[in-house]
């Protein structure tokens, strides 16, 4: 690269000899921010004649990487010049033996890693449970620094679910390219109130409010919790739990609220219409459950979804 460079300058430079002398002064130290150091960067130059313009755009070395420091010797520059440029005799070069190159960039910390993982977990409340949520490294993650520019991010975590998430990935972007692709393992606690039980209880147990408590707690690993004594009461618990056991939606089971044999009001919805009749179920039936019910007037069996104790709907 840095030849291609100098090879077009070169031809510029052909045409912008002066018979004027100038001073070519090498500075001590240097701070660039592109991945190529130029002339100008590292020496300064007392004219303002075309000539010296341009000498002050030709490329001399590869820059450091983004933060790192290097020195070059001023004689391998003025070396370097010579034999790729055509350049007058009558340069006065001085100045310092060696520069000093450091390069800029922008300096990703721990700090700033973890505090983009918890950026983007307040970007997904509306995706997660109504918790405290953070993220615990396993390890802080090494600091790095990327070339200056544009900087954004892209998180992505190992689960969909999030919670479960073992690892975050960040892909670090400056002016819209990728330029570090890298993950910190650890894991997210999410502590939140939820109902647990109060007491040891049996299974098949119809669960009443003192069986049920509610305690703080991690639920990051907790699927379908519930939040509130009103999902549980009143419905049947499905294995038996100890005291303190968090409660999910899979451990209980809603009783019938129709059962076989009794007299259903059966609610026929048709477009704006609505017509009841009284029907006898065929079996037991939850709420939201389909279950078949016969019209005690017709006799004519047919399958309705239970929406209440005792009623029966009908969509046709």
């Amino acid at each position: 690269m840095i030849r291609l460079l100098a090879l077009f300058t070169l031809l510029f430079l052909t045409h912008l000899q002066t018979a004027h002398a100038f001073d070519v002064t090498f500075k001590k130290m240097a701070e660039v921010d592109d991945a190529l150091v130029k002339l100008g960067d590292v020496a300064t130059i007392d004219t303002v004649s075309e000539l010296g313009k341009a000498l002050l755009t030709v490329p001399v070395a590869n820059a450091p990487e983004p933060g790192e420091t290097t020195y070059f010797r001023t004689a391998n520059i003025k070396k370097y010049l010579s034999t790729s440029q055509s350049l007058p005799d009558n340069i006065n070069w001085g100045g310092a033996p060696s520069v000093k190159v450091q390069r800029k960039g922008i300096f990703i910390d721990s700090t700033k890693m973890l505090d983009i993982i918890a950026e983007y977990l307040r970007s997904q409340k509306d995706n997660l449970p109504l918790a405290v949520i953070h993220f615990i490294p396993s390890a802080l993650p090494l600091p790095f620094t990327l070339p200056t520019g544009d900087l954004s991010y892209q998180v992505i975590p190992s689960n969909p679910g999030i919670l479960s998430s073992s690892r975050f990935s960040i892909i670090f972007s400056v002016d819209d390219t990728v330029v570090k692709n890298m993950s910190v393992r650890g894991r997210v606690e999410a502590r939140a109130n939820i109902i647990t039980a109060a007491t040891p209880v049996k299974k098949g147990t119809i669960l009443e409010p003192r069986h049920l408590q509610e305690a703080v707690m991690d639920i990051s690993d907790i699927k379908d919790p519930g939040f509130s004594p009103d999902e549980f009461i009143g419905k049947k618990i499905t294995r038996s739990i100890s005291a303190s056991t968090p409660l999910t939606m899979s451990m209980v089971e809603s009783l019938p609220v129709v059962h076989r044999g009794e007299k259903v009001k059966i609610v026929i919805q048709s477009g704006p219409m609505m017509l009841t009749a009284t029907g006898l179920a065929h079996s037991d039936g939850k709420l939201d459950e389909l279950i078949k019910v016969q019209n005690i007037n017709s006799n004519k069996v047919i399958f309705g979804r239970v929406t209440a104790p005792g009623i029966v709907e009908v969509m046709l």
